[in-house]
């Protein structure tokens, strides 16, 4: 690692105080990182010579992260780093070593090349969704909207590219397995060696769903559109850390549970180099002593359990934090047969949005109930619906919790 990794605008204030935090990991005067810097004067506060050579050689792409529009960033790197990313990630999983990037084919279910609010006018055929060995699967904007033509032509391609290793959001492979079943199709589904899940949140349920119809373990990653792939769990559900270029701290949120803020900074991307960056996911770590530690590029994190997003966290009638997890472990062990499920919530009313395959669990689902008056009733009517389907956000993700 090199201070000259950090020769951005953005950081030339905090450059005397680098040495120490690099050297000994002391991060005393320097900030976290948010969003909002990112995002205010951006690409200016990123700019360098490099970038501009880039940008004028048509080298580098443009992305954008999923959220709300004020926290949207707009990402900057040079074209393939994510390919490169990917390929880091598996390598270090042991699980994955019959796979190859440059030499197997992978096919990818997850948001279409547009949005819920925009799309291309054309509708890409087989051939042009295909790039270096990459087969794109979805077309449409809200997977809930799939017709018989969408799955039948989904199963169709995954059977004639046969790919090697299948990418997914495992919310969308959830919907086409049980549109699948749903139109009564009848061919055989198709298998690959390795299925390996990102995106967004993978509820237990819908990993049980997964893993149950293919019998195959689903290789869970962790990361974002900004850090890269930063965990990947092999098939004994450890999280193996994928840490190259990175050093991770973690920051304290409720020490009583040991869970944590990953904080992390990151140099895997040389166009846009983060520092301290607050990652705003919660993540649970064996008791110990951890708020003062910064784990180098090297070093093994003892991660149990992802908890979702700050964010994303509900404060019950009695005061006591609950996570994404632990509504999500609600779900697992007294309702495994909801598919899907949105948790809506204002000041006076909280109303479940549940989707099920199955009919007749309406007494298995008064437990949920129960569970959920007990954590807001006192303060909020309390309601669940039986729904057809949850709709996507405009990113093409699905909010668990609103």
């Amino acid at each position: 690692m090199s201070i000259e990794h950090f020769q951005v605008p953005l950081y030339q204030p905090l450059m005397k105080r680098l040495d120490s935090f690099f050297e000994v990991g002391d991060p005393a005067g320097i900030p976290l990182l948010d969003k909002k810097a990112i995002i205010s004067g951006f690409p200016g506060n990123f700019m360098t010579q490099a970038m501009r050579v880039g940008i004028e050689g048509g080298d580098v792409e443009f992305a954008n992260t999923s959220g709300s529009s004020s926290q949207i960033l707009q990402i900057i790197r040079y074209k393939g780093w994510w390919g490169r990313e990917f390929t880091r990630a598996y390598q270090r999983v042991a699980d994955m070593v019959g796979y190859s990037m440059e030499h197997d084919r992978k096919a990818v279910l997850t948001t279409a090349a547009c949005s819920a609010v925009s799309c291309f006018l054309d509708d890409p055929d087989y051939q042009q969704r295909i790039h270096n060995g990459v087969l794109s699967l979805n077309t449409h904007p809200d997977p809930t909207r799939w017709t018989l033509t969408d799955v039948q032509r989904i199963d169709a391609e995954l059977r004639m590219f046969a790919p090697k290793l299948l990418e997914i959001d495992p919310t969308y492979l959830a919907i086409f397995l049980s549109k699948r079943a749903q139109y009564r199709i009848t061919e055989p589904l198709y298998i690959p060696d390795y299925i390996a899940a990102s995106y967004e949140y993978m509820t237990a349920n819908v990993r049980r769903l997964i893993e149950s119809a293919y019998g195959l373990p689903v290789l869970s990653m962790y990361g974002s559109t900004e850090l890269g792939v930063l965990f990947m769990q092999n098939r004994s559900g450890t999280f193996v850390r994928c840490g190259h270029d990175t050093l991770v701290e973690l920051k304290p949120y409720l020490a009583r549970r040991n869970l944590f803020e990953l904080i992390v900074t990151s140099w895997k991307n040389p166009l846009m180099p983060l520092l301290r960056y607050a990652t705003g996911d919660l993540v649970e770590v064996p008791e110990g002593e951890w708020s003062n530690k910064v784990f180098g590029a090297v070093d093994d994190i003892p991660l149990l359990k992802l908890h979702g997003r700050i964010r994303d966290c509900l404060v019950t009638d009695d005061g006591e934090l609950k996570t994404l997890a632990d509504l999500d472990e609600l779900f697992a062990v007294s309702a495994p047969w909801v598919r899907q499920y949105q948790l809506q919530v204002t000041e006076h009313k909280v109303t479940l949005f549940y989707v099920s395959d199955v009919q007749e669990h309406d007494a298995a689902l008064a437990v949920v109930e129960r569970c959920l008056r007990g954590w807001f009733g006192r303060m909020r009517t309390v309601e669940s619906m039986a729904v057809p389907s949850i709709a996507p956000q405009a990113s093409g993700k699905f909010a668990i919790i609103k």
